[in-house]
């Protein structure tokens, strides 16, 4: 996600003028298909969210593959020509999960603000980075059994743009929620350490048996204790972040120096 942090979110509005329209043409016209796969059609990118929500529901026992995709588009009555709207495949049900469990947690992150009492103090940045945290990967629970083949599809070449505008706009909506308003090397530095944090965290998480994943919330922790140890080599590591141009790269180096290799 170094990428840029602009991007668009699903449109959720009312589609079933063109939804209709679709059906009516079994999704076979090209010109149909066009005016879906249009960037700047909200009407299409409607459209879209709703196959993939469809899509979600056979996830758990297709996984996050193109049956999947196959059988949501079925489920609303269109038939596979629309497949041709989803150029990644089954992983962009993946991606959706992810990017809708990101947009809840901003929601969350954003009302949690609005109930603030004004002039009273933020939480300390600590509490509510773990709370954040957290909350986004209990968010992600009713696919857990199925999440690590999320993570691993992600890292094909053609996902790892999105995947990581994604990532990086979910990370930079962390540290807005919490007051960040730093512009220098400190605002990179930031991102890139609860980026590793989180992608420790996550990766723990998934081989967890603990109950109600006790270990991984004890892991979190310990990792959030060494970012207070890394403020002792801030500069040191300022130094060696300031080449790197993507938060992804960045939170590897970080995590690398936080395990001590």
């Amino acid at each position: 996600a170094v990428v840029s942090t602009q991007s668009g979110h699903y449109g959720r509005g009312n589609y079933s003028s063109l939804n209709k329209n679709i059906k009516s043409q079994n999704c076979s016209s090209k010109s149909v298909i066009r005016s879906v796969q249009t960037h700047n059609s909200d009407k299409g990118e409607d459209v879209k969210y709703d196959i993939l929500e469809a899509s979600l529901k056979h996830v758990k026992n297709h996984g996050w593959s193109d049956t999947s995709l196959k059988l949501g588009i079925a489920d609303m009555g269109l038939s596979e020509a629309c497949n041709s709207m989803f150029n990644l495949g089954g992983v962009e049900i993946a991606l959706h999960y992810d990017k809708t469990l990101n947009e809840e947690l901003e929601d969350m992150m954003a009302q949690q603000q609005d109930d603030r009492i004004p002039g009273s103090e933020p939480p300390p940045i600590a509490h509510f980075l773990k709370d954040a945290i957290k909350t986004r990967l209990e968010l992600q629970l009713p696919y857990y059994d199925r999440w690590s083949e999320a993570l691993a599809l992600v890292v094909d070449p053609k996902v790892i743009p999105r995947a990581s505008e994604q990532y990086a706009r979910f990370i930079d909506d962390i540290w807005f929620y919490a007051g960040d308003k730093s512009t220098d090397i400190n605002w990179y530095t930031r991102r890139a350490t609860v980026a590793a944090v989180y992608s420790m965290t996550e990766l723990f998480m998934i081989q967890d048996e603990s109950p109600d994943f006790t270990e991984t919330w004890a892991f979190l922790d310990r990792r959030l204790a060494d970012l207070e140890k890394m403020g002792e080599n801030r500069l040191e590591l300022e130094k060696e972040l300031s080449n790197v141009g993507d938060i992804t790269k960045a939170a590897f180096i970080i995590a690398r120096n936080m395990l001590g290799r």
